[in-house]
């Protein structure tokens, strides 16, 4: 009788795994952008091909612009940075201008075929939970990862017995870890590719003091893996669009 619901249960893990990694691959790409001039950001904002614009201010209240990242695709992601190449300095306001003047907040969702203008914000959070499952810039469907990430938080939460570390283990890999949610649906109750076999759990599973030292050892090895991801992943979608 348990049988349907162990295979729904599979299902589910797929589906939110699938959204979650979605999620997951689109900000990293736009945490690692290809290098670009600011012309190309006014020249693709007047054809109406960019689609998601983050910005990062300098912070001296003048609102001059450090850095500007857009999309084009969610996987084609471009960066300029200053010094910017005429006398006066790219704002906030230039920026508003430039993608449609009649936006009066920069901060605000707009619909097609108008950008998405986002100030950064920090991927890995303000306080112990991760931001990115939160922030993923794509117009209107980002929510869909926002969901995937507190349902398998909740998932893990209601889960009585994980096999390969208690809750609290499995709480600062969600949390400082960064990548709880997608590990824990990959590997709990049982590896997602051992389908409805059963599996033993490992001699020494998680608990709750070596569940946190592992996910401070995950956030430290997170920039190195972001910047290896950004060499390598860009290069490979110019091999498969290429011509």
């Amino acid at each position: 009788m348990r049988e349907p619901y162990r295979i729904a249960g599979l299902w589910v893990r797929v589906l939110l795994l699938v959204v979650l990694l979605w999620g997951a691959l689109v900000t990293l790409l736009s945490a690692v952008p290809r290098e670009r001039d600011l012309a190309d950001l006014r020249a693709g904002l007047d054809a109406g091909r960019v689609i998601y614009v983050i910005y990062s201010e300098n912070g001296d209240g003048r609102g001059e612009l450090r850095e500007v990242r857009w999309s084009t695709a969610p996987l084609f992601w471009y960066r300029a940075q200053a010094p910017w190449p005429d006398d006066l300095p790219y704002t906030k306001a230039r920026l508003v201008a430039d993608a449609a003047p009649d936006i009066a907040d920069a901060d605000a969702f707009v619909p097609d075929p108008r950008p998405v203008l986002r100030r950064a914000v920090a991927v890995h959070g303000n306080g112990i939970f991760p931001a990115w499952p939160f922030v993923v810039p794509v117009p209107h469907v980002s929510w869909m990862v926002t969901v995937a990430w507190i349902a398998a938080f909740v998932i893990m939460i209601g889960t009585e017995r994980p096999r390969l570390g208690n809750r609290w283990a499995w709480f600062w890999l969600f949390t400082i870890g960064q990548i709880g949610a997608v590990a824990f649906l990959l590997c709990e109750p049982r590896s997602l590719w051992r389908g409805l076999a059963p599996q033993a759990p490992p001699p020494l599973p998680l608990g709750g003091g070596r569940g946190c030292v592992t996910a401070l050892c995950v956030q430290f090895l997170i920039p190195f893996s972001v910047y290896g991801a950004g060499v390598v992943v860009p290069g490979l979608l110019d091999v498969l669009t290429g011509p």
